[in-house]
């Protein structure tokens, strides 16, 4: 798998830090979850972004977490890679009130986009690496 193009915006009426992102399969066989558990609500393929410290500092945080974790505001995929193709995804996180807003977008790709099928990781992209794609 590799990132062939991630933006970042500012919503700033809602307060929001949005990802877009395009991941391409180049394995000869689609990536899809292959998690399974005993419950209802299968968890199946998830993208998320980790943020470095200074951008946790502005952004809303799940509390109770061992882990750093922004409060996720939305997200979208189709949930499947298929080999060969390109898939967008994108992550919408909550920026904490009263954040002064400039250097939110570069601060957003200092960070890590983690896949994950079910709880385990499968694939992390440090974003400072990709950045160059756009």
């Amino acid at each position: 798998m590799v990132i062939t193009n991630i933006e970042t915006t500012i919503i700033k009426a809602e307060g929001i830090l949005r990802y877009d992102i395009k991941i391409k399969n180049t394995a000869a066989t689609p990536f899809k979850s292959e998690f399974d558990y005993p419950g209802q609500h299968d968890y199946g393929l998830e993208v998320v972004v980790r943020p470095n410290k200074k951008l946790a500092s502005k952004m809303m945080l799940v509390e109770g977490s061992k882990f750093i974790k922004m409060l996720q505001m939305g997200a979208g995929s189709n949930g499947i890679l298929d080999s060969g193709t390109e898939e967008s995804f994108h992550l919408e996180y909550k920026i904490k009130n009263g954040t002064d807003l400039k250097g939110i977008n570069k601060l957003a790709i200092d960070s890590t986009l983690i896949i994950l099928d079910g709880v385990n990781i499968v694939k992390e992209f440090p974003l400072e690496k990709v950045k160059d794609l756009n």
